[in-house]
């Protein structure tokens, strides 16, 4: 009975929203409070795999995200900071502004690009508007997406599937979020799968583990500490 209740509370409440904000209430979900989490990232390929492990931290609106394993590139490290993305690289020992022209370069050889990483491109590139329970988003005008058209699928508020086309609206790439984790009053998927439309056995999947809601310093947000870690 109480599950019944709840469930036609948020349906009151989902009732009275728009399109756009469904589409940030979902969003804010997603990036949940304040923590800290370590993220397995594999990269698969027709034939090859890789496999990275990531510190992350954030505050919901900004993201300090670091590489532990492999080895070989252990370091790394990326700062979202809204419109501004900088990267460091341990092999030039300096880090780096990253030019809009960039964003849509792949992170760590993935099929997350750093446009992915910077949080807020859907919210503020595209118009809004809801079809069938389904948010349809279309580029603003002069918006810098290479996306003619964007799908977001919800389940009880939550975003369960975003397929991206271009600007022939061929769908391209796809993302499913699977087994969220009700962290202090927000929630985070514990796994993510993205996938290459296009090209047959080229995917991203990563796992959320060890996530620990709390304060993060200060200092992981300053690209300062990129370098010496925080």
């Amino acid at each position: 009975m109480a599950r019944l209740l709840a469930a036609l509370l948020f349906l009151a409440w989902a009732w009275g929203q728009s399109p756009l904000e469904k589409l940030k209430a979902a969003l804010d979900h997603l990036r949940g409070p304040a923590h800290r989490a370590v993220y397995v990232l594999k990269v698969e390929r027709p034939g090859f795999s890789k496999t990275y492990r990531l510190q992350v931290f954030t505050d919901g609106e900004r993201a300090h995200v670091r590489v532990l394993e492999p080895k070989s590139e252990a370091g790394q490290a990326y700062l979202s900071l809204g419109q501004d993305l900088y990267l460091f690289d341990p092999r030039l020992g300096r880090t780096l502004r990253l030019p809009p022209t960039g964003r849509s370069e792949r992170f760590l050889g993935s099929d997350l690009t750093y446009q992915d990483l910077m949080g807020r491109d859907l919210e503020a590139l595209f118009e809004v508007a809801e079809e069938g329970g389904v948010l349809r988003l279309f580029p603003k005008p002069g918006a810098p997406t290479p996306y003619g058209k964007v799908e977001v699928y919800l389940r009880e508020g939550l975003v369960e599937r975003v397929v991206y086309y271009d600007q022939r609206g061929e769908a391209v790439r796809e993302l499913l979020l699977r087994a969220y984790q009700r962290l202090d009053g927000a929630h985070l998927p514990r796994e993510m799968e993205l996938k290459d439309l296009l090209r047959p056995g080229y995917r991203t999947l990563v796992q959320v583990l060890e996530a620990q809601v709390g304060p993060v310093p200060e200092r992981c947000f300053q690209p300062l500490y990129l370098e010496r870690g925080c």
